[in-house]
């Protein structure tokens, strides 16, 4: 989700240095509850370069819950949970993100560590929004006289967050507002909204074809974007991505090549911040609209071109250069694909870490596999591991309750959207607050677990967990294929 506009006065942006004074000390991680995320919490990079790389600067982050605390027992108390008729109405009586967050909040409350010293609990990971932004606000305002400011300061206690640029114009704001916590990771990357930011004056140039499309853009985002992320080893690359709704589609000039170039260029931007972020091993949040077939075209045309330069290879060496020509994690952000869409992405991602199974058998074994992958994807045969047991993972699926619950208004999209939820393997679900001020990061967060545990028919707490889990998991694949023992 974006925003009506960014303000392109160059004197919005203050032009205070994130590496000078604004140093926050990290708070002192425990170890991990969760034996599964111990390895992959453990920070790539030794120090912290700058204040917004301090995130995740110890030895871990502390989980309030442990694995026998019976969360996923039904207690009697499962007025979220729906029936087991398969109904995907969704019930008006879900529970409000001020409720939400209370109860989520109430779950961890600081505990003191083996040695005494005080752990900061995480029960919450937001892995998308724009609070730097500091715009309207959406849910603080409608928050009970019982929170209270505190709670939905900057950087709630607990709360872990990502704050994603659109544009060139907004990176610095993005960077200094992650330097006030180690709970908070900065984005940066250019939005399928705000290409035109990066144009040079289209009345100027020639019409370019499709083999020197590049002219219609200025470069120099893309050289400062990897300069970015050499200084700043815990920044991710977003929001990017594909979407046909947005102005600049629909308002290119027809004699440029209308639409069609639009989104040509829209492909073109969006596999350099790809293949940006693979090279320095970033995870990426991905903005994708109506723009399902033409994401799938670029994820495979980049498989197809790294096998062409393998020349055919199918060793192990060659299959490691497979997946380092894609980013650690791929999140797709407030997600309004389909069942159908989910499926597909989980059988690219089979393609890509495991082709010997794809491979294996007849054909009639191959669409059978393929076909039963589309319809169920949260199947746990589709939970892949890697040789050592863990699990190998590239796609993950967020939701918002802005986006694909207040915004999703019509029954059609609402049950499409509802299929999809349920249709996410446990293990990839993440939670988003996709909002643009700092107030609203933990109500919008926990709006969403709301969402998503009232149609997945799943304790709210329940959601909570697996979501801070698997969102520690995203946000800690941070140079994961740099370092990784392949």
């Amino acid at each position: 989700m974006a925003f009506a506009s960014l303000s392109r006065s160059p004197t919005s942006f203050r032009s205070v240095s994130i590496y000078t004074s604004l140093f926050v000390k990290p708070i002192t991680f425990g170890q991990l509850v969760s034996s599964d995320l111990s390895t992959t919490m453990n920070s790539p990079f030794s120090t912290p370069s700058c204040p917004c790389c301090s995130f995740l600067s110890g030895a871990g982050l502390f989980l309030p819950w442990n694995q026998d605390d019976g969360l996923n027992e039904n207690d009697g108390n499962n007025d979220e949970v729906e029936n087991s008729s398969g109904d995907l109405s969704l019930s008006t009586d879900i529970i409000t993100p001020n409720e939400a967050w209370k109860r989520i909040s109430a779950m961890g409350n600081c505990a003191a560590g083996t040695n005494g010293e005080t752990r900061q609990q995480i029960f919450l990971v937001d892995t998308h929004g724009h609070p730097h932004l500091q715009r309207e606000v959406q849910y603080a305002d409608m928050a009970d006289t019982t929170t209270s400011v505190d709670e939905l300061k900057d950087s709630p206690e607990g709360v872990v967050s990502l704050t994603c640029a659109v544009s060139p114009l907004d990176w610095k704001d993005s960077l200094k507002y992650a330097s006030q916590s180690p709970q908070i990771l900065p984005a940066l990357g250019v939005h399928p909204w705000y290409l035109g930011d990066i144009m040079v004056d289209i009345n100027d140039t020639e019409i370019c074809d499709d083999d020197n499309m590049d002219k219609y853009l200025q470069w120099e985002w893309l050289t400062d974007l990897e300069t970015h992320l050499s200084e700043h080893p815990h920044m991710l690359v977003g929001e990017i991505g594909l979407c046909k709704m947005a102005r600049f589609v629909r308002e290119f000039p027809k004699e440029r090549g209308g639409k069609a170039t639009a989104l040509q260029l829209q492909k073109l931007v969006f596999r350099k911040q790809l293949e940006l972020a693979a090279k320095w091993s970033r995870p990426v949040t991905v903005h994708c609209v109506n723009a399902h077939g033409i994401f799938m075209e670029v994820m495979r045309n980049i498989l197809e071109e790294v096998k062409e330069s393998c020349k055919g290879e199918e060793t192990q060496e060659a299959k490691k250069l497979w997946r380092r020509a894609f980013p650690p994690a791929i999140a797709m952000h407030s997600f309004t694909g389909t069942a159908h869409h989910v499926g597909e992405i989980m059988a690219f991602e089979k393609e890509l870490l495991y082709p010997e199974e794809v491979e294996a058998g007849g054909k009639r074994r191959r669409r059978k596999q393929k076909q039963q992958e589309v319809e169920n994807p949260s199947s746990e045969s589709n939970s892949d591991k890697d040789k050592d047991g863990q699990n190998e993972m590239l796609f993950y699926f967020g939701f918002s309750h802005a986006v694909n619950h207040i915004m999703c208004t019509s029954d059609k999209a609402r049950k499409k959207g509802m299929e999809a939820v349920r249709s996410i393997p446990p293990d990839r679900l993440l939670v988003e607050s996709d909002v643009h001020a700092s107030v609203d990061v933990a109500l919008g967060t926990a709006g969403a677990v709301a969402y998503a545990a009232q149609v997945r028919g799943e304790m709210l707490e329940e959601v909570a967990e697996c979501t801070t889990r698997n969102g520690l998991r995203f946000l800690s694949s941070l140079g994961s294929l740099s370092k990784k023992a392949w």
